[in-house]
């Protein structure tokens, strides 16, 4: 069973295909209709959305399977496929099985592969053979597409997350170091003005003992919390295992 094409793919080759629900020349003079379908296109062809969204999709699912086909068993991440499958769908099938896209790719060199994209951004117009500047922002949007790096992880996320064992052991500690925490804004604004204190005093061992036994009780409040917040935040970016 040949790949699909991602829903981000198709949004690429929509952006640049356009749509058009009557028929209309492309400037290559091809007959053109919906998402850049040309099939059977005759003048004077007119289509529903619904009906372009079915071209569309019939469209992606043979020009998926011709390079999924001209690939063998030649890897390509998701955003390369949908990239090359966008320059099939543009230059078509023969085109893209002799371009040099894919022939770097198939020698393992991606960059060059990129870089090769760029090559096909001219057109037959009047008998000449013309740069063409839309064709030259797709060739660039494609590239971009094709080195883009795909997601690392599951396709569905788990609904059932499991903690790491460590975490797991020290429930009871992470949950009353939260509430410590939480409270240590407040804290901070008691004891900041305490501390401009000991250092207009000149921060005398004498002259801490003077500011009194509730203030002591604060700093070493104060003290702890940011203690045990340092130990969740190491924790939880796994610089503490137990």
């Amino acid at each position: 069973m040949s790949r699909e094409v991602s829903t981000e793919g198709r949004a690429l080759i929509q952006q640049f295909e356009g749509l058009s629900l009557t028929a209309y020349r492309c400037p290559a003079g091809k007959w053109t209709i919906g998402y850049g379908h040309t099939d059977g296109v005759q003048h004077g062809d007119r289509i529903t959305g619904d009906h372009a969204d079915d071209l569309l999709r019939a469209d992606l699912a043979s020009y998926g399977n011709a390079v999924d086909q001209a690939l063998g068993a030649c890897a390509a991440s998701r955003h390369e496929f949908d990239a090359m499958v966008s320059l099939a769908f543009n230059v078509g099938v023969a085109g893209f099985k002799g371009s040099t896209v894919l022939r770097l790719h198939r020698q393992g060199d991606r960059q060059g592969a990129a870089r090769a994209f760029g090559l096909w951004n001219k057109a037959m117009v009047d008998g000449r053979l013309q740069d063409m500047a839309g064709l030259t922002r797709r060739r660039a949007a494609e590239t971009a597409f094709y080195l883009t790096e795909d997601a690392p992880g599951l396709k569905h996320m788990p609904q059932a997350v499991a903690p790491p064992a460590s975490v797991a052991t020290n429930r009871s500690v992470i949950a009353g170091g939260v509430t410590v925490a939480a409270g240590a804004a407040s804290v901070a604004d008691q004891v900041i003005p305490v501390l401009n204190s000991i250092a207009t005093t000149g921060a005398s061992l004498k002259g801490v003992m003077q500011l009194g036994g509730a203030t002591l009780s604060i700093i070493a409040a104060a003290g702890a919390a940011y203690m045990l917040w340092r130990y969740i935040r190491q924790r939880r970016r796994g610089e503490v295992l137990s």
